[in-house]
């Protein structure tokens, strides 16, 4: 059984949003320590967490409730977390079936993201 591995690419500023990338797979093996990572990297200042998971190959129900998860516990700040999500591609389409986005906004890029 192979582990797998889930990188934060990038971590930037933008339009008063903390904008983090993601790569490779979320699943029960690291959802918990993304989230971590995750919440940590957010300032008490920031409009919220845009999360960019565009190079997000493959995500499990652990991955969907570490969304959830940290959804929650920016709204518990009064920030928001906003995703990234490329319109054709099958972690969109999933998320859709799932309707995340009733939950939690989702987007095509960074730009509308933090508009």
């Amino acid at each position: 059984m192979t582990t797998a591995t889930a990188t934060l690419t990038s971590l930037s500023s933008q339009a008063g949003f903390t904008v983090a990338a993601i790569d490779g797979e979320i699943d029960i093996s690291n959802s918990v320590e993304l989230e971590t990572e995750l919440s940590h990297a957010v300032p008490n200042d920031a409009a919220g967490l845009v999360l960019d998971l565009s190079d997000v190959t493959f995500v499990d129900s652990s991955g969907i409730r570490t969304l959830f998860d940290l959804a929650a516990r920016l709204a518990s700040h009064r920030q928001v977390l906003h995703l990234v999500v490329p319109a054709d591609s099958q972690l969109r389409r999933t998320l859709v079936l799932l309707q995340i986005p009733a939950v939690m906004p989702v987007f095509p890029d960074h730009e509308s993201a933090t508009s």
